[in-house]
């Protein structure tokens, strides 16, 4: 019997194992790519919703339970228990709960929302800042290095940032365990855990406006915006940047009094803040917003158009989305000046399907900008179009136009 001829072992196993790594590779990347894939948003509804987002800007993001799909939120859009919520560098959050509970996300912020054990509301922070302020239960802002137990109406700001946490309290008070330590901080003072949970004053100078949070509509021209503060220090100055770490300062100015006038200020997030004459900050950061107000496009229907919309059936709305806005206000007239309104409605994103019953006729419709906090935005042009309840008949075909018809003689 022949014997088979012996083939090099190291050769065939490397071939073999290249093949394997190939394949392997390929399927993981397949399997990594359809659980990145965003969550539908039906996968959601089966679980109880404990908050929903009061504001969003940018592309901030949810990831449900039990998923590794990111997937957009918007104002008005429900939280719950175990969903993680991200905010990319520029954006903001508001999550408000249903206990009266809020939230205040900064840009770079990751939050979990843990399940509810026992009277009060958990909240991990796995990155970035959040203030919080509990509502009518206990609310504990927790870390990998420690945790900050809010009793009902009281206030705080929980940062680590740079793997330092930091707790200063603006309302009522904080119960601050860390390293085995417990600590109960006042309104106005702070804690800071480096080596070991450091007390420390309330800050040397308070900042008075604009407000924590402040949100700012502006049409055309940038408005300025007036800084002011309480205290002082030798060699203050103001810092002025776009990020949340002050990497990268746009303004850094010397102050001798209590306020100070920005002019020209770009739309979006803006954090201010006062340092010492060495850079050392003698006061807390505070961001506020000023959002430019656009009108949107409208694309649905579009002006002139017929559209068959037979009682009882949607409408198609749609226009083109606005930087930082999720809600918008859709209205419908049979007027040109929208005198009376027949149709009134706030919806999230840039279309929808309004079962509205509109009369044979010519109607107009416009859109704008829905956020309560900035009062009426500025709505878009109107566009006209036509409502028919029958589709109108194609003229007849002649099958054979070459024959002439003569009209028969009456005698």
């Amino acid at each position: 019997m022949p014997v088979a001829e012996a083939r090099p072992a190291p050769e065939s196993g490397s071939l073999r194992d290249v093949v394997l790594g190939v394949t392997g590779a390929v399927i993981a990347l397949v399997s990594l790519g359809a659980a990145l894939r965003p969550t539908p948003p039906r996968a959601r509804s089966d679980r109880d919703a404990v908050a929903h987002v009061q504001l969003a800007t940018g592309a901030v993001q949810v990831r449900p339970a039990e998923t590794l799909g990111w997937q957009t939120t918007s104002r008005g859009d429900d939280v719950h228990e175990s969903d993680a919520v991200y905010v990319p560098p520029g954006s903001e959050a508001r999550v408000v709960f249903l206990d009266g509970t809020v939230l205040e996300l900064d840009e770079r912020s990751l939050v979990v929302i843990e399940p509810r054990r026992g009277a009060g509301r958990s909240i991990t922070l796995r990155q970035g800042s959040v203030a919080g302020l509990a509502g009518t239960v206990p609310l504990t802002l927790t870390t990998k290095d420690g945790e900050a137990t809010l009793p009902p109406e009281s206030e705080a700001r929980v940062d680590v940032t740079g793997g330092q946490l930091a707790v200063s309290v603006k309302k009522g008070k904080a119960s601050v365990v860390a390293k085995g330590k417990s600590t109960d901080v006042e309104a106005g003072a702070r804690v800071r855990l480096m080596d070991e949970m450091e007390l420390l004053p309330s800050w040397p100078v308070t900042l008075a406006s604009p407000e924590a949070h402040h949100r700012e509509l502006f049409r055309g021209t940038r408005p300025s915006i007036t800084l002011s503060w309480q205290g002082s220090v030798k060699g203050a100055r103001v810092q002025v940047a776009k990020d949340r770490l002050f990497a990268f300062l746009a303004r850094d100015v010397a102050v001798s009094g209590s306020e100070l006038k920005l002019e020209s200020v770009s739309a979006g997030v803006t954090w201010w803040r006062l340092v010492d004459g060495s850079g050392v900050p003698v006061s807390e950061a505070r961001r506020f917003s000023l959002v430019e107000d656009l009108a949107p496009a409208l694309r649905l229907p579009r002006p002139g158009e017929v559209v068959l919309a037979p009682p009882g059936t949607r409408v198609e709305f749609a226009w083109t989305p606005l930087p930082g806005v999720s809600r918008y206000l859709v209205e419908v007239s049979a007027s040109q000046g929208f005198e009376p309104v027949a149709v009134s409605e706030v919806v999230s994103g840039t279309q929808v399907k309004l079962p509205v019953s509109l009369a044979e006729g010519n109607w107009h419709w416009r859109v704008r900008a829905a956020d309560d906090a900035m009062g009426e935005a500025l709505p878009s042009e109107a566009a006209r179009f036509r409502v028919i309840h029958k589709a109108i008949l194609d003229a007849p075909e002649l099958l054979n136009p070459e024959i002439e018809v003569t009209p028969s003689r009456v005698p």
